[in-house]
Formats: structure tokens, sequence, C-alpha cells
């Protein structure tokens, strides 16, 4: 084509049409910037196209991982469920001064003890290497960005930094002097009960793991929720690209 242009601007000097040669010198040069952007465009749809490839790759490996954070969530939620409703069972038949009997001995089994999630993050550690612009939806990704960064250290810091030093260094020592195991987390009795009705020290450290149990859950089931419904909104955003 631009050889035929060529041709056609040469004859056009050699007859001393200088007006003509112009305008055929101007088409040329607006048919090489109309092939430079028709170039540039297909190269940007070609970039776009393995951008959004791997925005697919890595929203459906966050997708598995937030999946996987689900199930120990639940896992978490049920146990400490449990674990907050032998704490309060105790507290109670310490506090109203109840009889000992062997059916609180399942629920002494299981006054100590806490849970922690193992979230799994190596999607968002994926996706922050390529940059979170990745994530086509503002939306979407500022949650992902929240959960990550705001809410997963928040527990951590609850699990790591509050209820697990609580636990060993206030309630478990408590335990270990005044409670036989029989089996932990199956059962267990008072070294003497009555001892144990009066002793405040247990009653009080107990009262405040009863609390904390209590937090713990809410943020569990609380952050149950935010990572469903982030499941559920990637979920909506890769049936985009299928459609």
């Amino acid at each position: 084509m631009i050889s035929f242009l060529r041709k056609i601007r040469q004859n056009l000097l050699r007859e001393n049409k200088i007006t003509r040669y112009l305008a055929y010198a101007i088409g040329e040069i607006f048919l090489v910037v109309i092939g430079i952007l028709i170039a540039l465009q297909i190269n940007n749809a070609n970039e776009s196209n393995k951008l959004r490839k791997k925005e697919v790759i890595l929203l459906s490996e966050m997708k598995n991982n937030l999946q996987s954070d689900l199930l120990d969530l639940e896992f978490n939620i049920d146990g400490n469920k449990d674990r907050l409703t032998s704490n309060r069972i105790i507290l109670t038949a310490l506090q109203d001064k109840g009889p000992s009997h062997d059916s609180l001995k399942p629920h002494f089994g299981k006054i100590f003890g806490n849970y922690q999630l193992s979230e799994n993050t190596a999607s968002w550690e994926n996706l922050k290497s390529v940059g979170l612009d990745l994530v086509s939806n503002d939306s979407l990704r500022n949650r992902i960005s929240n959960l990550y960064s705001t809410r997963y250290p928040y527990l951590e810091n609850l699990e790591k930094g509050l209820d697990d030093r609580y636990q060993w260094n206030f309630l478990y020592p408590l335990v270990l002097k005044n409670i036989a195991m029989d089996q932990i987390w199956v059962s267990a009795s008072p070294q003497d009960y009555d001892a144990l009705l009066a002793n405040i020290e247990f009653q009080e450290v107990l009262k405040m793991n009863v609390f904390i149990r209590e937090f713990q859950q809410n943020q569990y089931e609380e952050i149950h929720g935010i990572v469903g419904d982030l499941v559920k909104q990637i979920d909506r955003h890769l049936r985009l690209f299928n459609d």
C-alpha cells in the first residue's frame, strides 16, 4: 500500500501537481497514523485480556482460600461455643454454691483452651505482589483489602495477644492448681470442690474467661459473615467473565 502511494506521489511530482501531491502525502500520513492506532488498540486489548485472565485465576484461588477459611471459622465457632457453655455452667455452679455432681465433669474438662484461625493468605500475597489494581471491581477490591489487611490481623491480635495470653498466664495456672484432669477437654474434677466454692480468685478469672469467650464468639461469627459475603461477591464477579 505504501509502495503504491509512493509511486502516485512521484508521478505527481514529475507532473508538477503540487496540490494533489500534498493531498496524497497527507492521506499517506493519515493511513500510517490509523494503522498505528489500530495496532495500539489490538495490543491494549491483548494486554487487557491477559490481565483479566490473571484476575480470574487469582480470584478463583482466593475464593478457594476463603472457603477453606469458612470451614476453619465454623470449627472455631462450634468449639468456642461449646467451651463458653462449659465455662458458664461451672461459673454458675460455683457462684450458686451448688453441690458437686458427675454432670459437671465434662464442663470442668472444657473450661480451659481457646481457638485460633489459620487463615490461608496465599492468594492475598499473590495479589499484593502483582498489584491490587488487578481486581477490576472497586468495591470487591476494597472488601478484599479490608479483610486481609484489617479484620484478619485484628482477629489474630485478639487470639494471640489477648486470649492466648490470658489462657496461659491466668486461667491455666489456676486450673493446674485446683482441677484434676481425667482427660483434657473431656472430663475433669475439682481437687477440693468445697475449697473451690470459696475460691474467689478462681471464680473471677473464670468470669473474665467467659467474657473473652463471648467476645471471641462475636468476632468469629461476624468475620464468618464477612468472608461468606465476600465469597459470594467474588463468585458474582467471576461469572461476569464467563458471561
